[in-house]
This record gives C-alpha cells, structure tokens and sequence, in this order.
C-alpha cells in the first residue's frame, strides 16, 4: 500500500540502498531543494530549468530508469518492429504537481532516449498555459506527436501513454486499448474507490515518483560517470523548452543544426 513518504525517509531509503550494494559515495548529497553548497543536490532535471545549474547540483532524468521506457528503448533498437514511422506521447497532470514546461522536458528527454537520436526541428501549439501540442523530429528522421495538459484535478497522479508506430509493428508501454494506467488493486467501499500499486520490492510504500526518484539517485552515486552526460542533457532540454514556447509565439516551427542550436 502507498503511504505518504517525506525528505527524510527518501534519503534514509537511498542510503539503505547504497549500504546493501556496498556503495560508498565520495560526497554527502540531499534529495531536496536547499540543504549545504557542499553537497550534491539531486532533483528531477525540470526542477533546475528556472536557474543556472551549479556544479553540485545534478539533474535526475528520472524516467530513463523505468522499466517500461527501458523495455521501449530496447524494442525499437533492436528493431522488434520495423521503421518506426510515429511516436505518439500524451502526458497529462495537475497543475499543484507539473508544470507545462516539466511535461515538456519530460517527453522531450523520453522522445530523444526511446528514438536514439536528437531533436531538429519543434513545433508547437499552446492553449493558455494549461495544455499544449508538440511536433518533433529528431536527425535520425523519426517524427513525434506529443500532447500535454496539466489540467488534471489537483493531486491527481500522472496519467501517460507513449505509442511507437512502425511499417512493421506496433508498441505502447499500455496494454492494447487501455487509456490510462492500470493499478495492481482496487477496494471498492461505502466511501468510495482506493487503488493500490507498488512497483518496486525494495522501496515498498514509496510512490511512483519518489521510487523514480531514488533508483535515478542511486544510479548516479553507482555510475558516476553518468553526471557529465545527464549534466549535458539538461541543458539541451531546457533549451528545447524554451524553443517550443518560442515556437508557439511565432506560430512557426523552428528547425535547429546538429549541435541543438536554433
């Protein structure tokens, strides 16, 4: 069952984590906005987009560690289908926990990890900063449609679906004619309907973005080598970001070169 978790019990379930696998970072670190200059800082990479990343602070892409993105990139690099002709991402959430420019970053990282190559070219639709519709290619050639809200009711959990089209072959990361994400189980009650799902065996009790948000932690203190690249990323996302607000001022699509540049 799901119960809420806090700071402190994140950071004490990493450091459980990092003591099992016998771990030993080089330096204290925080999961939380604030906290000591001289330790690193890990917060999902949106969380940095409004200031200049400092050298201690590291931008958790969160989602490259789900499983089911990780079973998508495996699919379509291993060609289980064949030519990919069409991502299609939906994203929607409320408002009290994502911003339209968190969505974006999201499905634009999810868009370049999935399809193996960078983003060229975006183009976009914004309906008063509450929803908005995304076109994207990357160099490889591969096109994109993603459609994001945060008009979901408050605290409602996010609700996704990444669909990959090919000539040969179709895959999403829901089952076949599921709209929205399925939990493990249900109690129905005189007080109404309680769902419950707990995805992973070691952080039981955690929800899913605090889950995602310790794996990633852990991954970088167990792959150091990660921080530049995700460091670098960040970067061009917030860059992308930006485009695509830009993109829907002009009313035009806006193409970039090979080095992620306008």
């Amino acid at each position: 069952m799901n119960v809420i978790k806090n700071n402190k019990d994140t950071e004490n379930a990493l450091t459980g984590l990092l003591e099992k696998y016998n771990i030993r970072p080089t330096q204290s670190y925080h999961l939380f906005k604030g906290g000591n200059a001289n330790e690193i800082s890990m917060l999902a990479g949106f969380e940095f987009t409004e200031a200049i990343l400092e050298k201690n602070q590291i931008p958790l892409l969160t989602w490259r560690l789900k499983r089911k993105f990780i079973e998508l990139k495996k699919i379509v690099g291993e060609s289980v289908i064949e030519n990919v002709c069409l991502f299609r991402f939906s994203c929607m959430g409320s408002k009290d926990k994502w911003s339209l420019s968190s969505l974006l970053y999201r499905e634009m990282d999810l868009f370049e990890f999935i399809g193996n190559g960078k983003i060229i070219s975006v183009q976009t639709v914004i309906s008063d900063d509450q929803a908005g519709s995304v076109l994207l290619r990357l160099d490889n050639n591969a096109l994109c449609s993603i459609e994001v809200s945060i008009q979901m009711p408050s605290d409602s959990p996010l609700i996704d679906r990444h669909e990959i089209i090919a000539q040969r072959g179709v895959t999403s990361d829901l089952v076949v004619d599921t709209q929205i994400p399925q939990s493990s189980i249900y109690s129905f009650t005189k007080k109404g309907e309680t769902k419950y799902t707990d995805i992973d065996m070691e952080l039981f009790g955690f929800d899913d973005m605090q889950v995602d948000h310790i794996r990633s932690a852990f991954q970088i203190l167990k792959s150091p080598g990660l921080t530049e690249q995700w460091q670098q990323q960040h970067k061009h996302l917030v860059t992308l970001v930006q485009l695509a607000f830009e993109s829907n001022r002009k009313h035009e699509r806006i193409t970039l070169n090979s080095g992620g540049k306008a």
